[in-house]
């Protein structure tokens, strides 16, 4: 529905609402650090070292060469769905941003589709833990909270449209469930063989 949208360009006047308003509103010296920093989180640089450094303690502390494999193919694939998917429709990114834009195209946006793949892949991992309940929930909620925090300071940074945040956050998470689900799946088979 909300490719339908942007291709159709019908979002154009909520996507310019929601951008008004977080400028209007939120918008200060002040924030815009936090929301640079923020949206680094989420940032090609630092997933990439933060998807290696995953799969090295899954390897070294967990003893699991399994769990590396996976860890490293939902980032790779992650990116990889997101870049094909803005080659595909070449929405072009909001004018006058707060920082340097960037050259590539805007729909979806890859930090939130990657923010939800690396901190719903930190969740996932959270649950399979031996720590205790509450904490599980705590670190869920922060984690799901950071993610979308990330969303915002792209709109926020006018980096991104809300439909393309919005959209990222749908691939991001579709993404994360598909492929959990599959990596599941064949752990549950390799288990019976």
């Amino acid at each position: 529905m909300i490719t339908h949208e942007v291709l159709s360009e019908k979002e154009e006047t909520a996507d310019q609402m929601v951008s008004e308003f977080v400028h209007h509103h939120f918008v200060s010296d002040g924030a815009t650090e936090i929301m640079i920093f923020v949206t680094y989180f989420a940032s090609k640089q630092f997933l990439i070292i933060a998807f290696l450094l995953l799969a090295l303690w899954s390897i070294i502390y967990k003893k699991d060469k399994r769990l590396a494999i996976e860890t490293l193919l939902i980032g790779i694939t992650g990116y990889l769905i997101n870049a094909t998917l803005k080659e595909t429709f070449k929405r072009v990114r909001p004018a006058d941003p707060l920082i340097d834009p960037l050259r590539n195209f805007s729909y979806p946006s890859g930090h939130a589709s990657s923010g939800i793949i690396f901190y719903g892949f930190l969740v996932y991992l959270i649950w399979q833990s031996d720590i205790n309940k509450p904490a599980k929930y705590i670190f869920s909620i922060l984690l799901v909270a950071f993610s979308l925090l990330i969303g915002f300071s792209r709109i926020y940074l006018g980096m991104h449209y809300a439909s393309d945040v919005v959209a990222g956050f749908c691939i991001g998470f579709a993404w994360l469930v598909i492929f959990l689900w599959i990596v599941n799946s064949l752990r549950k088979k390799s288990c019976v063989s």
